[in-house]
């Protein structure tokens, strides 16, 4: 089994917009529910992408390339089990560019290790992420260095203050920015749980908004520790990228539409939608 190489995935994104798990990238039987592959995914996000990424910051070479390649990882991992990556609607954002703000519906801590490697293959990214997360020394200063955009998701006025002032600099520093307007983790997407945060920004800083729909509940809410729960390989992994919404449409329109063809997708994948 060949496991497929950050680059390959990236140009496939500029080229088509379109990625799917190749054949060769698929073991001949895929792995069963077990208590051994929650532990290996734990470790993949935890040593090979969270630890990578701080230990090459330590010592001074962290970039975003080095952020695409650990967070390929994810994917690696997801594929070498037996779930179908499939990744679509890409050409769209591959057209245009520039920065631009990115919504995205919250599933699973899977999502966040998989969107390095998908998004900064149009340029920079911003991550807007729990400020607990940043509060770890090593940790923080990495997410530091990229850019990241921590919350508090107590405050949401507090919250709000930090998105718009700080996303409004990483934007005009050439760094798109990607939002979870719903703040938490849902496995069913309702529309009033995801904020126009997302909108507010883009139609502030006159950046187009980009809406993607995620299907991550491959990995599930531990119960102990949230990030780390059960995996089912039998799950498929699924992005797929909306539409460039230009900021003339203005925030409210810009939001609706994004709610609307995220809702409309996970629909279609037969999830749950409020």
């Amino acid at each position: 089994m060949i496991k497929t190489d950050y680059r390959t995935l990236q140009a496939a994104l500029r080229m088509t917009g379109y990625y799917e798990t190749p054949p060769e990238a698929r073991p001949k039987r895929p792995a069963r529910r077990s208590t051994f592959h929650n532990i290996r995914c734990a470790k993949v996000i935890a040593f090979n992408i969270i630890g990578r990424c701080s230990w090459w910051n330590l010592r001074g070479r962290f970039d975003y390339e080095k952020w695409a390649t650990a967070s390929m990882a994810s994917i690696n991992f997801a594929e070498g089990i037996g779930s179908i990556v499939t990744i679509s609607g890409f050409e769209q954002r591959a057209a245009h560019e520039g920065p631009v703000v990115y919504v995205a519906n919250h599933m699973s801590t899977f999502e966040t290790m998989v969107f390095p490697a998908l998004l900064i293959t149009f340029g920079k990214l911003s991550i807007i992420l729990k400020k607990s997360l940043a509060d770890i020394p090593i940790v923080g200063k990495a997410a530091d260095a990229v850019g990241c955009i921590a919350v508090t998701r107590k405050n949401a006025r507090d919250d709000l203050k930090t998105v718009l002032e700080q996303g409004a600099v990483r934007l005009s520093n050439g760094l798109s920015v990607l939002i979870f307007p719903q703040g938490t983790r849902q496995s069913v997407f309702a529309n009033k749980g995801f904020n126009s945060l997302g909108a507010k920004l883009a139609a502030r800083t006159n950046v187009p908004l980009v809406p993607i729909a995620v299907q991550t509940d491959f990995l599930g809410t531990g119960k102990w520790i949230r990030d780390f729960g059960p995996v089912d390989p039998a799950r498929p992994v699924r992005f797929a990228c909306g539409p460039v919404l230009p900021p003339q449409l203005g925030a409210k329109k810009t939001h609706e539409h994004s709610v609307a063809f995220i809702a409309a997708q996970l629909a279609s994948w037969g999830l749950p939608v409020m």
